[in-house]
């Protein structure tokens, strides 16, 4: 994520602009997502990454979770709690 957040009515309007985009489904796997349940991935993160249409598009949980990103580490114990990756979830994991 960018180092500066968006204030909360912008970041909520680009998240629906972007799932509106992206067909209301994860470009990865291409399975239908809420709005609710989306997550928007920002291609580029970090220091370099920023809040531009450009650099972020849908993804479902498990995509979002199994991207190969050290910021997403902390998402791994939950989704295999949540059982939304399974244990061999290390075999799973992909890159841009």
């Amino acid at each position: 994520m960018p180092k500066k957040r968006p204030p909360k009515e912008i970041w909520l309007r680009l998240r629906e602009i972007v799932w509106q985009r992206d067909k209301k489904q994860c470009v990865r796997c291409q399975t239908p997502v809420t709005i609710q349940e989306c997550h928007i991935d920002h291609i580029r993160s970090g220091k370099l990454g920023t809040n531009k249409l450009k650099n972020l598009r849908t993804l479902c949980r498990q995509c979002h979770v199994l991207r190969e990103d050290f910021r997403h580490r902390g998402m791994i114990a939950k989704a295999l709690k949540d059982g939304v990756i399974p244990p061999n979830w290390r075999e799973l994991v992909w890159r841009d």
